[in-house]
């Protein structure tokens, strides 16, 4: 949903445009799109990111495999490739798959 702000934002953009109202669910809709490509390019580094980082933004990972990736790293280091972390016990590389488009490993 969009918020009041986003939505006067857009309102009052369209007014100094000179647009009319007609295409105001167009601009929103542009606005929505801007903003979730925005958040989607931000990736996580997953040498550095807490258990309740990983586990609110990977998806299918939990708390528990979020501290499982964490006790990898302490364990062996690092990762140096996206890939690795489908040697973490209860990650899978359909995980790795599904995510690779959040994951850092800076």
């Amino acid at each position: 949903m969009i918020s009041i702000r986003k939505y006067l934002t857009v309102c009052f953009t369209v007014l100094l445009l000179g647009l009319n109202m007609a295409g105001l669910p167009q601009a929103l809709a542009a606005s929505e799109t801007a903003e979730t490509t925005t958040q989607a390019s931000t990736r996580i580094n997953i040498n550095t990111a807490d258990a309740q980082t990983l586990a609110s933004t990977l998806k299918g990972v939990g708390i528990k495999k979020a501290q499982a990736i964490i006790e990898y790293r302490k364990t062996y280091g690092p990762f140096a490739h996206i890939e690795e972390l489908a040697d973490v016990k209860g990650i899978g590389k359909a995980t790795v798959s599904k995510n690779a488009h959040l994951i850092a490993v800076r």
